[in-house]
This record gives C-alpha cells, structure tokens and sequence, in this order.
C-alpha cells in the first residue's frame, strides 16, 4: 500500500481527510499543502498497536524545514516533536481507542480530547506561505529491512486545517461521544497488493509480521494460541504476543494482543515460550524477556477468555542463564509435568572453540513460580547429529512409551534453520535418546517450531510456523509476512512421528471432483479448476525409477510454475521452484530430499494449496510444506505428469470455503 500524497494548497477551514484512512504502520500516510494563515491543524486517531519507533499522529513543517509534531514512541508515551528534538508529555495513549488530537498554530497549545497537555511551545515556525501537514507519520526517516519505522498502524479521520476557534472545533467533533465509540480496525482486502495469493483458510494475522506460534491450548470449550507479532511493520522489531481464540481449530478469531513491552526485562520484547494448565486449572504464560540479560518470565488471565492478561508481580522467574556459561542469551521456554513434578526446559547453547552446540537449560518447580536450574536436559553434537549451534523452541512430551523431544536449530553459514526431532527415555532428569542422530519433522524444509497441544478426545494436534523467505520489498508489497499451517494430527508408532490433516478441515469442502483412474500417457493431466483453495486426493501407481509428481501454479503461456514430484531413481522428494515466480525478490529455487518410495505399492499425494501456501502429506505418513507466490492470478493451472508413459493416476479434488479470520478489536 502506497503513501497517500493530496496535493493543492487550502486557504480557508477545510476538512482535509472527510472519510476514514486505514493505515498499515510503513507506508501509509496523509500529506498536504495547507496556507500558513491556519491556526490550528487536528484529527481523529486510533492505534491498532504503538509504532516500531516514534511516529507521529499529526504535525506540520514550514519551507524552511522546521517542524512541529504530536508523535508516540514504542511504549505509548506522547511526546512533542520540536524539528528532531522531542519532550515527553505527561500523557500516554492506548490502542484500540479514538483520540483526538489539536495542535494549536498560533497559541502554541496542544489538545488531546479537549484538554490542554503543553502550553507555549516553542517551534519557530514561519507562517509566511505554504505549510506542509502530514497525519500518521513523523517527519524523521528511521528505516529497517526498507521499510519506514515512523509511521501509526491504525485508522486517521477528520483530519482539518482549520481558522476557527479550538472551542468551536471541539464542539464540532462531539469528543465525549467519538471517545466512546469503537474504532472499527479491520483491514480490508484493498491493503494487499497481492491478495490473490494471501492464503484463505490458514491461520495468519490480520496484516504486517508474525513469528512463531506458541501456546497452543484447550480452555473452557475454547482453542486459544499465541504468536509472535509487530502488527506495526513487516518486519522482527518490539514483539508482542498476539492471540487467537477457535471454536474448532478452523474458523478464528484475532484478539488483542495478550502481552506487551512494558518492564525493563522485555522492553525489547515479549520473545517466545510457552502456555499451558496448572494444577488448578489456570493458563498460565511462560515467556522470554528480550531485554539483556535475557530472563524467563510468567503472566496470569485476568478473564475466562483469556482476552487480559497480567505478567507476575515477581518476573523474572528466571533472571538469567546459569553463571556457569559464557553464552549470554536463552530463550523460549517449554514447561511439562513428569512423576508429579513440574519442569521446565529453555533453548541454549554451549560455546567452545572447536564444537559450539545446541543444548536445553532444565528447571524444576513445586508451583510454577520458584524454578531451581537442575543441568542440562540434553546437548547437541554437531559433528554427528547436524543439529546446529543454537536450539530455539524445544518441545518435550510423551507420546506413548516414549518421549519425543523437538527443536529448531538456528541457521548458520548456509544452513537453514530446521525442526529436528529424538526418541528416547527420560531418566533421571536426563534426555536419553535412542538414536544419536535426529530426524526431520519435514521431508523438504519449510515448516518450524511447532505448537502442540492433545485434545479432548485424544488426539495430538500441532500447528507451526511456515516461513515466506522472500525479500523485504516483497512482503512490504504482499502487506504481511508468514503464515501458520493447517493443524495436523500428530501419532506415533514407535518409529517417528506420523503426521496427517486435521480430520476437521473436511468441513471447508465444496465442489467435488473426481478424475477415474488412467493411464497418464505422454501428455500431463491437465485438471480444469480455477482457484487457489485447492484441496487435491492422488494415488499414483507406477513402476520403473521414472519421476512423476504435479505442477503448481502455472501461467498460460508456461513461464510461472512449481513442480513437486517423486524421483525414484535417486530415491528424492523435489520441489523445483525455479520458474515459481516472475516477481523480482522472490527466490527461485530447487529443494530436495531423501525420500524412498516403494513403487510396488499405491503411492498417496494429499495437498492442500492456499493462496501463496502448499502442505503436502504422503501414505497419511509424512508431510512437507512449501511457498509460491506468482505475478498473478492467473497462474492456477493444475497438471499432474509422469515421464513413465505407463503411470496410472486417480484424483480427488475439492474446492475448498475460506475460513475467514474475524479481528475481535
């Protein structure tokens, strides 16, 4: 979404934004040329979430580039921006409320709701000629990843220069009535300029950057989990903890932010962690105090819904990583009950010379507040288990006899981050794997750290992050950045993880359509269905070492398309995205994996596509997950190929309903 530049020069009171302006918190904003005989310029504001950095909801600049701005920085506090150099007000602002702001040209006053908060400011403004006002972003230029730091996520309205009175103003924009009244910060589809290819019934946040999952719980009939979000820029700066409430893991609703920065140990944000049930029933929230030292930290509901939440009086809970390590931070904690005892497991990692590895601090509690540090539960071993110099987002549970112990190392010199996996025993405070190397989650990388949580009647449900990895300016264009999975049923048969959808997606099918069983020739099969909410049922049979698989997302003159296919021959799952996309800060890439199939058997392809989003699970076993983002619209084209003329194909395809996500604020 592009800046909103007006353009004209106003010489009498006149309203310069008479309808509602959403803006997205980096690139949207209200600019104008006003005469500089007014005496006063105002307007209606709300926040969805405070800024990145200090950004301003109204001000004005004269030709020789002095200014004057009502600004608020990162943790809500108003402040008076007098060309680069800013005052605290003794005020501070909220989001998801309306304010009105004036500020006063010729009495150098400043009004928030009517009330003067700064009197006799001293600008330096000339007056002589054109005056240049912006609304939602602060003269200074701060930029991250390219993109702008100083701009309000949230709505601008009545935004006038104006000649009359305050007093009249005031009158005329019925404060005590607007103050009452809830912003409606919904974002509609016009916000993206991809929108085609933002998926449909994945879980995602209304807009801008979101980060890991955590948290995922069952509490009073409801599903809630939590994420990593800046709902104020697309990119990993002042972390809150989002929020989402679900009836049935399907169809979800955002909700305010449950944490965020506030205390000097997570002022630099509300890092990832954990949520689940005490003993009494209770949520509880464990998470990573960004500030340095790094620390570990609790909060409480203050309501059935989860909705409000209050961090510990006694945060940190843990205030920094044990003294005997030289490695400075720790992050994302995991709590699970084991004979009756309550532990809690934090990513780390051990720093030496020749063989730095991942490793997980453990801690043990009798009431979920006092935590004695133990050892460590587990270390990594780079040289045999590939498994990096860094753990982030472990996940330590039970699954029948064993114990199944999760983590996402962190990437290094090329190699990407990964969620990897061991079997093994819990004894004597100690991970004791079976095997010393771990397995993959996914067959081909794209999906991390999941959530997991068992459900009422039984089953293990996980949902995770699925990265873009594209550039700044792509997601800056797409208007957000990441998405979370489908839920996926978790079992285990002694051997690995099995993983499959969430039976309950079957409620978003639709049309249905079913291709027999054929032999695929020397041509592809084209299938003749428009859409990107796809999902697709194939069952090959095949013989020989022959690859065959299906083609994504292809234009009509074959320049954009992704293929997935199994190679036999060199026992691989591939996902060529080399033609993927025509878009410039889109990777175009080649993935593969070991994967061995037995062609001797029926081979199960399950897919569910959505928008810029692909899952894909085979033999109801293992699944992988990649990402597709085409020019346009038209590169939906379906083809399923095999270079074994003989190969026999049937397909099942629905069209999936959207489940839309409603925005509770």
């Amino acid at each position: 979404m592009k800046r909103l530049l007006l353009l004209g020069i106003f010489t009498a009171a006149t309203l310069l934004a008479h309808a509602q302006m959403r803006t997205n918190g980096y690139s949207t904003w209200l600019s104008r040329k006003i005469d500089g005989r007014f005496s006063s310029v105002s307007g209606w504001f709300a926040l969805e979430s405070l800024p990145t950095d200090t950004a301003a909801f109204i001000g004005v600049k004269d030709t020789r580039g002095r200014y004057v701005t009502v600004s608020v920085d990162l943790h809500g506090h108003l402040l008076l921006g007098l060309s680069g150099k800013y005052e605290r007000l003794n005020e501070e602002v909220e989001a998801f409320r309306w304010y009105h702001i004036l500020i006063d040209l010729k009495c150098h006053d400043i009004y928030i709701n009517g009330r003067n908060i700064a009197h006799d400011y001293q600008a330096g403004l000339s007056y002589n000629g054109q005056l240049t006002l912006w609304a939602g972003k602060d003269f200074t230029n701060r930029h991250d990843w390219d993109t702008d730091l100083n701009v309000i996520n949230g709505l601008i309205d009545e935004v006038k220069a104006s000649s009359e009175p305050v007093e009249a103003i005031f009158l005329k924009a019925n404060i005590g009535w607007r103050m009452n009244q809830k912003p409606d910060l919904s974002i509609p589809d016009n916000h993206f300029q991809y929108a085609f290819s933002r998926p449909r019934y994945h879980l995602l946040p209304a807009a801008n950057w979101t980060n890991e999952t955590h948290g995922l719980l069952y509490f009073n009939g409801t599903y809630h989990i939590f994420n990593q979000k800046n709902a104020s820029n697309i990119l990993l700066r002042q972390i809150n903890w989002g929020h989402f409430s679900s009836p049935d893991l399907i169809h979800w609703t955002e909700e305010r932010p449950a944490l965020r920065p506030s205390e000097p140990y997570d002022n630099a944000g509300i890092w990832s962690g954990h949520a689940m049930i005490d003993d009494n029933g209770v949520p509880v929230i464990f998470y990573t105090g960004g500030s340095e030292p790094h620390s570990v930290n609790a909060a409480f509901p203050l309501d059935s819904t989860l909705i409000h939440w209050q961090k510990y009086a006694g945060n940190p809970i843990i205030k920094d990583r044990p003294s005997e390590y030289s490695r400075t931070d720790m992050r994302d904690p995991y709590v699970f009950r084991a004979d009756s005892i309550w532990y809690m497991v934090v990513g780390f990692g051990i720093d030496r010379t020749k063989e730095s590895h991942g490793a997980l601090l453990l801690y043990k509690s009798t009431d979920l507040k006092t935590w004695e540090y133990r050892h460590l539960l587990f270390e990594g071993n780079p040289r045999k288990d590939h498994s990096g110099k860094f753990w982030e987002m472990p996940v330590f549970k039970k699954m029948g006899r064993k114990w199944i112990l999760s983590i996402n190392r962190i990437p290094e010199r090329g190699i990407p981050a990964r969620t990897q996996y061991w079997i093994g025993e819990f004894k004597h405070e100690k991970f004791v794997p079976d095997k010393a190397v771990p397995q993959n989650l996914e067959v081909v990388n794209r999906l991390l750290s999941p959530s997991v949580w068992d459900t009422p009647d039984g089953r293990t449900i996980a949902l995770a992050i699925i990265p873009d990895e594209i550039n700044a300016i792509s997601n800056a264009e797409n208007g957000w950045a990441h998405l979370y999975s489908i839920p996926r049923e978790w079992s285990f048969n002694g051997k690995k993880i099995l993983q499959k959808p969430y039976k309950g997606l079957e409620v978003l099918r639709a049309e249905k359509s079913i291709l027999e069983e054929r032999c695929l020739g020397s041509a592809p099969l084209i299938i003749n269905k428009q859409g990107l909410q796809k999902e697709i049922l194939l069952t090959f049979k095949t013989t020989g070492k022959k690859p065959f698989g299906i083609t994504l997302h292809k234009n009509p003159d074959g320049t954009e398309y992704s293929r997935i296919y199994f190679n036999p021959e060199k026992d691989e799952l591939v996902v060529d995205q080399t033609h993927s996309s025509l878009r410039t800060g889109i990777p175009n890439l080649l993935r593969k994996d070991h994967y061995k199939i037995d062609t001797k058997k029926p081979i199960e392809l399950h897919l569910f596509i959505d928008g810029s989003v692909v899952e894909g699970f085979i033999n109801g076993e293992d699944a992988f997950t990649t990402r597709i983002f085409p020019s346009t619209a038209k590169s939906a084209q379906i083809e399923i190929f095999s270079e074994n003329a003989q190969t026999r194909v049937k397909a099942v395809v629905y069209d999936l309903r959207p489940a839309n996500i409603h925005t509770n604020f």
